[in-house]
């Protein structure tokens, strides 16, 4: 009881946290800044290379594996919609985990993963940057 108490504890302080992030650091829309595009990177290449693979290409279904809940690593450079969110929900949601995608709340500090997502920033386009988050609706 107590341990779960205190891992709720743990994914509201992250939240709280996210939730006051400096601009400078990630701001959605904005051309990250360099030095945190290569902490982002050595950050990737340690936590996040093995699933969602080199440039972020993603991960390939393996053919022996035919159950359709198996979820993939998806892709976080511009192929698919990673861009679509901003900056802050891309943090949460590095910061919660999913299904499949381990919780990192306790791995990493918020700032090692604004790197991370100025790392994927950097991956890609001027054009799809500045179309990141709610404004992918209406960027042409």
């Amino acid at each position: 009881m107590l341990r779960r108490k205190l891992k709720d504890f743990v994914v509201i302080a992250g939240i709280l946290l996210t939730a006051s992030i400096s601009p400078a650091m990630a701001e959605t829309g904005k051309t990250p800044d360099p030095m945190a595009v290569k902490r982002g990177s050595d950050l990737y290449s340690r936590h996040c290379i093995s699933c969602h693979q080199k440039d972020g290409v993603g991960e390939m279904i393996p053919w022996g594996i035919r159950n359709p809940n198996y979820l993939a690593a998806m892709p976080l450079n511009e192929s698919s919609h990673a861009w679509h969110h901003g900056d802050k929900q891309l943090i949460q949601m590095i910061q919660r985990g999913n299904q499949r995608m381990p919780t990192f709340s306790r791995v990493l500090t918020v700032s090692e993963i604004g790197d991370i997502v100025a790392y994927l920033k950097s991956l890609w386009s001027e054009r799809i940057v500045a179309c990141q988050g709610p404004k992918h609706m209406s960027c042409k």
